[in-house]
């Protein structure tokens, strides 16, 4: 069974986390921090979702395919995140664009698997 969600679920989650450091770094945070907390909460379940999701509708191997894609998503946040910080400092001085590029660039990423997965899902038309 194809679910059929999981690319919107991988673009939602880039919506989100791409917002979420676009609006940081354009106001310097400050806006709420509530309310960017959540958008950082909310992108990172549903990317764990499409991540899941995008296991479940493989026919083999769907628990370490599954156990992969999460693990990848947690080690971009966790690792990637910091590997990157010295290059998004090279473009300005600011705290927020070291700490934010990164999870703009992972909502980019997702936006952009999202869309290639929601391309290739579907069928060519016949003339």
């Amino acid at each position: 069974m194809k679910h059929s969600w999981v690319p919107y679920a991988a673009i939602a989650a880039g919506a989100v986390l791409l917002a979420k450091a676009v609006i940081v770094i354009s106001s310097d945070d400050e806006v709420l921090t509530s309310t960017t907390g959540w958008m950082y909460l909310i992108g990172l379940l549903l990317a764990v979702a499409a991540a899941v999701g995008h296991a479940l509708n493989r026919e083999r191997h769907r628990a370490l395919i599954g156990a992969g894609l999460v693990l990848a998503l947690v080690a971009w946040v966790i690792g990637v995140g910091d590997l990157l910080t010295p290059v998004f400092e090279v473009f300005s001085d600011s705290e927020y664009l070291a700490d934010e590029g990164p999870i703009g660039l992972l909502g980019v990423v997702l936006l952009v698997l999202g869309a290639r997965a929601r391309m290739t899902e579907r069928e060519p038309a016949l003339a």
